[in-house]
């Protein structure tokens, strides 16, 4: 195993690369691989090994330059592994076919018996191939098998934890993948379904550290069977369906996963004696909804039900005037008053349309993002219709206030002065713009690099001194290289891992191509290895700092 030469995310990313096929022109000549690694620019990635244990790692990236075994690295060694997991693969492929070939047909079949006696798995699997019917029997024993799974993997606790989740997502996925996928080409929809359920039940109530996100990839599977079900099942089984998903939002799985549920049923069910069920239904959540306690989240629940409720209306044909009653009737909620916005713009209803939007914005005034929202909406409302006056008024607030500092809105406010007039302007917004905006930003767009040298001076750590040095880093290089002094030292005082000490290498290195630099730098390490001679991952990683 190679990968405990690498930081987690690093593998994480090298394995990005490779699986979006961006290493090539890979050359093996006895224990030196050398290849190209297509990034931001190609990288040269050369590794060298000695009896398949790897003792030297290289790369041209920035990354590996400071002395750390880089993504590039990564995706190649992920490139040469998946080779050889192929290789071997067709051998047993090759030699497993050799094997049977040369047996004769008693023994194979003798064997075979002997093995489905043994394992239930591949009992289903070879009934399933050889496209039998499936009895009470057989599904029961499909579902022994997937609680076999949950009980192997969860133990007496009823808990998965983070190292074992990976693998129990991975059986799981085989009984999706193979089995029901079986099911599903011999027609078998019914059965197909219930094991489906089956499992989407048991993963939505199992306790489990789910970090990677197994969970998501298996609902994701589940709907892509339903669907597949639902495209090809008679009007019988669809009923039945349909009846199983509504009875199953009540709370028998997880929010998320019932919002699946409720996708499905939404979005695949356009019959007309379903939109009839499916109006029915949202009507008695939304009068249960309306008794609840009242809340932002409840708000927006009932506001996404109402909207439904609309959208199958407008399936079924019903009159525009009966769609905007309803809309009318229910404009407390911000989707549906959205909605209904967008309707009195498309119909030229300007006036209703501005009233709607400045409701929205006195309601929502404790919600920032709607509030956001609104003002957009209204300022390009204005614009459109050549409220010229309103447009600019509604433009300076959302500078000032609703989105201030974003950049793309102050240069469509610049977009309506002359230079002259805009040089007053500016400092207005920098004068009244709150602490917490992006001034630099504005500062950068405006090239008044005077003042953003001491946004970058006066911030806390080095990371807008990394967003600008590209700038800056001609015009002040004394007060960026002391930046990185005062940082550096500070970083210094406490003791920490080797991690924290590479980073303090790396700002080093950094230091080092300003003029004056190194020299600088070379002081700066003297004293340290006075200073902190009793902490030796630091010295270990100084003495990786090369300033020739």
């Amino acid at each position: 195993m190679w990968e405990y030469l690498f930081q987690e995310h690093i593998l994480g990313r090298g394995l990005d690369y490779f699986i979006h096929n961006l290493v090539g022109n890979v050359y093996v000549k006895d224990n030196i691989i050398e290849a190209t690694v297509y990034g931001t620019k190609e990288y040269k990635v050369e590794i060298m090994k000695n009896n398949e244990e790897i003792v030297d790692l290289s790369c041209n990236c920035p990354y590996a330059d400071s002395g750390n075994n880089c993504k590039h690295m990564a995706a190649v060694l992920f490139y040469l592994e998946d080779k050889e997991n192929a290789l071997a693969r067709q051998d047993m492929e090759e030699n497993t076919y050799k094997l049977v070939e040369e047996a004769d047909t008693f023994t194979v079949k003798e064997f075979l018996i002997d093995i489905l006696k043994s394992d239930e798995k591949l009992l289903n699997r070879f009934k399933n191939k050889l496209q039998c019917d499936i009895s009470p029997e057989d599904m029961k024993r499909y579902k022994k098998q997937i609680n076999n799974i949950f009980r192997r993997y969860a133990g007496y606790n009823d808990f998965i934890d983070y190292e074992n989740a990976w693998e129990f997502i991975a059986e799981i996925e085989e009984i999706l993948d193979n089995d029901i996928q079986e099911m599903l080409d011999n027609n078998q929809l019914k059965e197909a379904f219930e094991l489906t359920n089956y499992i989407f039940i048991k993963v939505g109530n199992q306790d489990m550290d789910d970090s990677d996100g197994g969970t998501g990839v298996v609902v994701d599977k589940c709907m892509n069977i339903w669907r597949k079900i639902l495209c090809s099942c008679d009007i019988k089984l669809k009923r039945e369906i349909f009846k199983w998903f509504i009875d199953h939002l009540d709370g028998s799985v997880i929010d998320y996963m019932e919002d699946c549920i409720e996708e499905i049923i939404f979005d695949d069910f356009n019959e007309e004696e379903f939109m009839k069920e499916k109006i029915i239904f949202l009507d008695n959540k939304i009068k249960e909804y309306k008794k609840g306690k009242k809340s932002w989240l409840n708000s927006y629940e009932l506001g996404e039900m109402v909207l439904r409720r609309i959208n199958i209306m407008e399936k079924m044909k019903e009159s525009q005037r009966k769609i905007e009653e309803y809309c009318i009737e229910n404009l407390e909620f911000n989707q549906v008053r959205n909605y209904y916005i967008d309707i009195c713009i498309n119909k030229k209803d300007h006036e209703m349309a501005i009233k709607l939007l400045k409701e929205g914005k006195e309601k929502g005034k404790d919600w920032p993002g709607i509030v956001l929202n609104y003002s957009l909406k209204l300022k390009d409302l204005y614009k459109k219709i050549g409220e010229q006056k309103a447009y600019e008024e509604e433009l300076w607030s959302l500078v000032l206030k609703y989105n201030a500092g974003d950049v793309e809105l102050y240069k469509e406010l610049k977009s309506i002065y002359t230079d002259k007039e805009w040089v007053k302007k500016r400092e207005i917004i920098f004068s009244k713009l709150p602490s917490y905006s992006r001034i630099d930003k504005l500062y950068e767009l405006e090239g008044l690099f005077d003042r953003l040298i001491d946004v970058v001076i006066n911030s806390h750590g080095l990371y807008l001194l990394f967003e600008y040095e590209r700038i800056l880093k001609d015009i002040y290089p004394n007060e960026l290289l002391n930046k990185y002094e005062n940082t550096v030292k500070a970083m210094a005082t406490n003791a920490s891992g080797r991690a924290h000490y590479r980073e303090m290498v790396s700002i080093l290195r950094r230091m080092s191509k300003y003029p004056g630099g190194k020299l600088k730098v070379s002081e700066i390490v003297s004293d340290w290895k006075v200073r902190y001679k009793n902490r030796p991952a630091m010295m270990d990683e100084l003495r990786k700092l090369h300033l020739d």
